[in-house]
């Protein structure tokens, strides 16, 4: 598949809506986890200085921008968004695994 580029497109975006796919998403302030599925089950990593990023597949556009308003509401300071690639990699028992990229 390519874009409108005659690039060929991301494969995790075929899974999604246009605008969808793996978002790593960095705020100022921290939750605890019970947050997680007010945030539609996005990992909540929190990190020693008091900020924390979450990161998960989102759908479409108009569920990052859903996701985007929740942070606002909580007077969370949004200080990045980025969309990564997620690569499946096979491990020795026959899982995968999923590593991010930017």
């Amino acid at each position: 598949m390519n874009d409108n580029n005659g690039n060929a497109a991301d494969s995790d975006a075929n899974l999604f809506h246009p605008g969808g796919g793996f978002f790593e998403i960095h705020v100022k302030g921290q939750l605890d986890s019970t947050w997680s599925d007010w945030f539609e089950g996005l990992e909540m990593k929190l990190l020693d200085n008091g900020e924390m990023v979450l990161s998960g597949y989102i759908v479409d556009q108009a569920a990052l921008m859903g996701v985007l308003n929740k942070l606002s509401y909580l007077n969370l300071t949004l200080l990045s968004v980025n969309k990564a690639k997620r690569n499946i990699k096979r491990i020795s028992d026959g899982k995968a695994k999923s590593l991010s990229k930017i």
